[in-house]
This record gives C-alpha cells, sequence and structure tokens, in this order.
C-alpha cells in the first residue's frame, strides 16, 4: 500500500536540478523580474507642508510655555511652572512622533494628530477662557495661545486637503 509518489528512483526534490542564483552584486541578492519593476510614490508638496505645520504646532508647546512663564511670573521656581514644561515638553514629544509618522504616510498618525489636537485644542481653549476671566493683559501671552489654537487647526486642514489620500491610501496597517 505504501509507495513512493513518483515511483523507483525519482527524486523530486533534487537540488542539483534548481537554476543557480545570479551572482550577488553589491551585497544584494539577484533580484526577480517582478521586483525591478517598481513605482515611486512621490510625496505630495502638501504632505511637506503639512509636516512642518504640525512640527510648529508642537513646539507652540514647549516654547509657549517657557515665553509665558517667564513673561507672566519672570522665574521657573516652584511646582506650577516645572509641571507646566512637563507637559507641554511631552505634548511636543507626542506631536513630534505624530509628525514623523504622518511624514512616512501613516494613515493612522493623521487621524491621531488630527484627534488629539482637537483634545488639547478644547483644553487649550478652556485655559484661554479662564485666561480672559481672569484679565491676563500680557500681548506675549496671547500670541502663545492664540499660535496653540490656531497652528493645529490649520494643521488638521492642510493634512486633508486634495492631493494627500494616496499618499496615505497605502499605508493603512
Amino acid at each position: 500500500m505504501t509507495q513512493p509518489p513518483h515511483g523507483p528512483g525519482h527524486q523530486p526534490w533534487d537540488p542539483r536540478q534548481y537554476p543557480q542564483a545570479a551572482p550577488v552584486e553589491h551585497g544584494f541578492p539577484a533580484m526577480r523580474g517582478v521586483d525591478q519593476h517598481t513605482t515611486r510614490v512621490e510625496r505630495p508638496r502638501v504632505v511637506v507642508v503639512a509636516f512642518g505645520l504640525w512640527l510648529l504646532a508642537s513646539l507652540a508647546w514647549p516654547l509657549g510655555s517657557i515665553v509665558r512663564i517667564g513673561v507672566e511670573e519672570g522665574t521657573f521656581e516652584g511646582f506650577g511652572p516645572i509641571m507646566s514644561l512637563f507637559v507641554s515638553g511631552c505634548l511636543f514629544f507626542a506631536g513630534l512622533w505624530g509628525a514623523i509618522s504622518f511624514f512616512g504616510g501613516s494613515y493612522y498618525a493623521r487621524i491621531a494628530l488630527c484627534g488629539g489636537s482637537l483634545v488639547v485644542g478644547v483644553l487649550a481653549l478652556a485655559a484661554a477662557l479662564v485666561a480672559a476671566r481672569d484679565g491676563l493683559d500680557e500681548p506675549l501671552s496671547w500670541v502663545v495661545i492664540v499660535a496653540r489654537l490656531v497652528l493645529p487647526a490649520v494643521a488638521a486642514v492642510v493634512s486633508f486637503l486634495p492631493g494627500t489620500r494616496h499618499w496615505f491610501a497605502g499605508n493603512l496597517g
């Protein structure tokens, strides 16, 4: 009942019968014909502009905290200013990581940046309303507040302009 699948004396996987690979050039193995015909997708200019806006939006937090603390309090002593710098530094690194992933074409980074900036923008708007209620009269502090509100909104709009869809469509995973 048991017999070889291809008859006696036949070896279907004899390595001597396989064709030899092409010689290795520059340390890379030879490519198949289908691998040599790839298309290159160019990064749209609007993605580069949005990337720059996301970087500016993330830089607005630590630099803005340094400016506001310097203008309003004049010193970086105490728990409040140190925690403000820590939180704004965390927001900077999260925004930087998202912007770099966005620049690489990550669809989910684009969504996360927009969603995160929406949440942080609502908190920044609440802080702006409290500052207005308390009578903040420093013009440089208001520039920081407006920059923190406007830059992420503009970056989010630019991130979804026409021409960006094909850049992010290839990287959904």
